[in-house]
């Protein structure tokens, strides 16, 4: 596992900075293969901020949403930034009461990877045999999906998240939160691979090698457990944004 050394990073509190990575997080998550149509989101608050969020217009495909798209809506979902856009409110209203319940939350991904969706189905749930599954080995809760998202279930989706990084949906899909984009997004990506590579070591037929308690603590001691390395996405999300840029820098405008 590569590990990313504790370093200043530059501060992403203010709001365009927010939008730049919010849609960069949409056309990351496309690349991913996490996109599906018209469905999946990602919602994002400053820090401290009780108000206001930003969403992406309903109806938008990731792979077009540019900075200047991201819609600011309260917590009810009502738009408040002057915009006739449509939001999606099965997106803002879970993602209102996780940002409730969370102060250290700022950000909830939302997506249908087909990886995971895979593994929501299987009994068994995500399986701790693989080196981005260890980042899970606390912090993945499963809650069975309810696709109306009213008050009542998304104060569940708060209480199953807890104090933890995921939720599985159970047979549909997941969400992944963290204290800016791209902590929110490593841990997505950790996911979804994780699922892949076990539906490849099931496909595989053979025994597959279950690590001891002890040794799966070890190796998520190695994400959280050293103070001088941080494991939040810090390191990675500049080569993404540099990335994105080289091939289409329009999520910028």
């Amino acid at each position: 596992m590569a590990q990313a050394q504790n370093q200043q990073q530059p501060s992403r509190s203010d709001e365009r900075t927010l939008r730049v990575d919010m849609a960069a997080g949409f056309r990351w998550l496309d690349k991913l293969g996490m996109s599906d149509l018209a469905a999946g989101s990602l919602v994002a608050r400053l820090p401290d901020e009780q108000t206001w969020m930003l969403t992406h217009p309903h109806g938008q495909y990731f792979d077009e949403i540019r900075a200047s798209d991201c819609v600011k809506v309260n917590y009810q979902a009502d738009v408040i930034d002057g915009s006739n856009h449509a939001v999606n409110f099965a997106a803002v209203n879970p993602a209102a009461s996780v940002f409730r319940a969370r102060p250290d939350v700022n950000v909830i991904i939302h997506a249908h990877a087909p990886a995971v969706m895979a593994v929501s189905g299987l009994k068994c749930g995500l399986m701790l045999v693989s080196e981005p599954s260890f980042m899970f080995y606390k912090g993945l809760t499963y809650l069975h999906a309810n696709f109306h998202f009213d008050d009542a279930y998304c104060e569940t989706v708060a209480r199953t998240m807890g104090d933890g990084k995921a939720i599985i949906y159970k047979n549909h899909a997941f969400a992944t939160v963290g204290k800016d984009v791209p902590e929110a997004m490593l841990r997505a990506y950790l996911l979804n691979q994780a699922c892949e590579i076990q539906l490849r070591m099931l496909a595989a037929g053979k025994d597959i090698n279950q690590p001891t308690e002890a040794e799966l603590h070890h190796h998520y001691d190695a994400f959280y457990g050293n103070p001088k390395y941080i494991y939040d996405g810090g390191l990675e999300w500049p080569g993404i944004l540099r990335r994105l840029e080289r091939e289409d820098a329009s999520f910028r405008d």
